[in-house]
């Protein structure tokens, strides 16, 4: 018997706990690998079921393992994602700055929500005892999906019905149930390769990421709202040649519209999943920008065809979504609040937006061309500096200035700023600082 197995200092239910964690730390049980059934593991280890049984429970609820009904006990990503971290940690040193500028921020400005209106709507659904009792149903539930599917419908022309639609907590949440949906396809290209955690979840579903697409894929990942770090749009006209070079190659086009409601040159273009017909189109939403990062509500319109294969498999699934959320969102949307946060938004961050550029252009002059994306809260800073991006990173970070990195051009480089998490008051001081970065 292994060392760790007998210990007659440490209860057996420890031993066995201590047995398995240290497995799946080292990765000697890879992510997705599914442990040896109750019954088997007791006998192979001449333990009681018992014993084993609790050891589960306690590796679940660690988060080291999941349970899958009628299935068994898999193997989380735990490992890999602690082993991820440590290498951030590592690779990003202005981590360990205190930020005072956070021009990279992914999260939203205080201002443009109103807390007192949802806590009134989280405080309504928490009266709803006797709804609360029970888990709610695997895809989310109903009456938030069907008010979903009308904003959808009415708001970026998807095509769906309430049962075309799986909520869930997060996006990467859901590319959990999608990648079994997909998995006889193999090769996925990202339009933009900024989404790291998107990726990460596919390599650990054994898919290979293409760097181009001359290497045809088999999947299509693309944000048409921001298709690169800066937030550049993808036009109706390039939108309808991906959608029939798709359907040339068999290609499943998976579009991730988290950020189409902030769309401030134009009118937000319509869907690729509603210029298609609904078919041959993953659709992936999110609330997180609409209305709080915290919010963790996410949402994915199938096509008619994955939704079978999914209809076959959704009893496996738990629902990650908090279901006292889901009601309180479901009313919010209903009393026409959804909407009017987002016109709210909109207006406010485009204001925003265009005053950090000014500044910019004010404090940078004739050295920095500063260009506002057409959506999102970012401006693109173009700087003439002889300094290697990497460098400038390093500079910043010692300032407690968090910037996004665009590229390096015949000019110099090139940094993303987000107007987020920077107070209007703070641009000018932040900026100064910033110059004696580049």
């Amino acid at each position: 018997m292994k060392p760790e197995l007998d210990n007659p200092s440490v209860h057996r239910y420890m031993r066995v706990y201590n047995y398995y964690k240290q497995l799946i730390l080292s990765q000697q049980l890879a992510p997705g690998s599914r442990l040896p059934s109750i019954r088997r593991c007791a006998a192979e280890l001449q333990m009681s079921r018992t014993t084993v049984e609790t050891a589960y429970m306690v590796l679940a609820a660690e988060g080291y393992i999941i349970s899958r009904p009628q299935s068994g006990f898999y193997v989380t990503e735990i490992a890999r994602a602690r082993r991820q971290a440590e290498q951030r940690k590592k690779e990003i040193p202005q981590q360990k700055q205190k930020v005072r500028y956070n021009f990279a921020s992914a999260g939203v400005d205080k201002e443009t929500f109103r807390f007192e209106l949802w806590r009134r709507y989280i405080k309504s659904a928490l009266r709803q005892d006797e709804r609360l009792l029970s888990y709610g149903e695997p895809q989310g539930e109903y009456d938030l999906r069907e008010v979903l599917c009308r904003y959808l419908q009415n708001n970026r022309n998807v095509v769906c019905t309430p049962e075309h639609i799986v909520i869930g907590a997060g996006i990467q949440s859901l590319l959990h149930i999608l990648c079994p949906l997909i998995q006889k396809r193999k090769q996925v290209f990202f339009y933009n390769p900024g989404f790291r955690q998107g990726r990460a979840i596919f390599e650990d579903y054994n898919f290979q990421i293409c760097g181009s697409k001359k290497v045809k894929p088999d999947v299509c990942y693309v944000s048409p709202s921001q298709i690169t770090s800066w937030g550049e749009v993808l036009s109706v006209q390039e939108r309808m040649k991906l959608l029939r070079e798709a359907s040339r190659e068999n290609i499943l086009l998976i579009e991730d519209d988290y950020n189409s409601e902030f769309c401030y040159v134009h009118h937000p273009a319509p869907s690729i999943q509603g210029l298609a017909g609904g078919e041959g189109v993953v659709y992936l939403g999110t609330f997180s920008r609409m209305l709080l990062p915290s919010i963790r509500l996410s949402f994915m319109v199938l096509p008619s065809d994955l939704l079978e294969q999914y209809e076959k498999r959704k009893d496996f699934y738990n629902q990650t979504a908090s279901k006292a959320e889901q009601i309180a969102l479901c009313q919010f949307i209903r009393d026409g609040h959804l909407e009017s946060q987002i016109r709210k938004a909109r207006k406010y961050y485009q204001a925003k937006s265009k005053l950090l550029c000014q500044e910019a252009q004010r404090i940078f002059g004739d050295r920095a061309e500063v260009t506002a994306s057409e959506t999102d809260f970012l401006s693109l800073l173009e700087i003439r500096s002889e300094k290697k991006i990497e460098n400038v990173l390093k500079e910043t970070a010692k300032y407690g200035i968090l910037v996004l990195p665009a590229g390096e051009s015949d000019r110099g480089i090139r940094l993303a700023l987000s107007c987020a998490a920077v107070s209007t008051e703070e641009f000018s001081q932040a900026l100064i600082l910033l110059k004696q970065c580049v």
